[in-house]
């Protein structure tokens, strides 16, 4: 009987909410921080989220950071390194909950890359890509 009455409930719940919504809500719980590496910006928004790029191309990494990640005094860092090098490291400049680095078309080099995004000497989220030689 109990376990009917919980199916029963949980029925009601979904029928009245939809899965989307819960689903949603759990997704935006987990994810305290996001990121992607994009060629382009538009509109505030990452375009061109890929895994492989061009040498000498723009690079951007977009990350949204949640309002409820309690970050105390920590600056909010982007670190860009090509294989173990650290390439460059940027302070990030929060605009509504996002942080944007972009690293020019000279620094960019093939080869296999990562950029942090950290608090401190917390690491909150990490992208891997690559650069591939430019074949013009």
């Amino acid at each position: 009987m109990v376990v009917f009455l919980g199916f029963l409930i949980h029925r009601i719940v979904v029928a009245m909410h939809g899965t989307e919504t819960i689903w949603n809500s759990a997704d935006t719980e987990l994810s305290m921080a996001q990121s992607v590496v994009c060629s382009h910006i538009v509109n505030g928004s990452p375009f061109g989220v890929d895994s492989v790029f061009e040498e000498g191309m723009r690079l951007y990494y977009y990350s949204t950071v949640s309002s409820a990640l309690q970050l105390g005094d920590d600056t909010l860092m982007h670190i860009w390194f090509n294989g173990a090098d650290t390439v460059q490291k940027l302070a990030c400049d929060m605009t509504q909950d996002v942080c944007l680095t972009t690293i020019v078309p000279n620094l960019l080099k093939p080869g296999e890359w990562s950029v942090d995004l950290v608090a401190g000497r917390k690491l909150l989220a990490t992208r891997q890509f690559i650069v591939e030689p430019n074949e013009r």
